[in-house]
């Protein structure tokens, strides 16, 4: 990992304590907070990084299934979590073609701005501490951070 991600983080969804997969469908983004809020752990840390895991996790699941798992049947995306404080960390995978971040545009661009997209990896960029975007062999993984103060 780059040199600002702690040590001590998963780079891998196999190195979470916490694991789950979904199909690639929208429904399932209600599911989301109830799974992550039964997790016990969750309550060990500030309610606003809680807040802030539920915001990102949302966003990023719903980009990997809107665009990670388009046109892609029987398709799957996957979620793992760890509680290690100071840092939880929640890793994204879907089995999509990827993206280069850096053709994402701004959403605070006054061209973008009036856009009713496009704002999610933002806000996620936004509440995390770290973030890192990896596209290996057909598999778009988004390793995030967040850290407790």
């Amino acid at each position: 990992m780059p040199a600002d991600f702690p040590n001590n983080v998963p780079s891998s969804i196999s190195e979470c304590d916490h694991v789950f997969s979904y199909p690639a469908e929208l429904t399932i983004i209600r599911n989301l907070r109830d799974d992550i809020l039964a997790l016990e752990q969750h309550e060990h840390f500030q309610k606003d990084l809680i807040d802030s895991l539920l915001i990102i996790i949302t966003e990023l699941m719903t980009n990997a299934i809107k665009h990670g798992s388009q046109n892609i049947p029987d398709a799957r995306v996957s979620l793992g979590i760890s509680f290690k404080k100071p840092h939880i960390t929640c890793i994204i995978e879907d089995n999509g073609p990827g993206f280069d971040r850096s053709a994402i545009p701004d959403p605070t661009l006054p061209e973008y701005i009036h856009r009713d997209h496009g704002r999610g990896l933002f806000i996620t960029e936004h509440l995390a501490k770290h973030i890192r975007y990896e596209y290996k062999k057909n598999t778009m993984r988004i390793i995030v951070t967040l850290e407790q103060y």
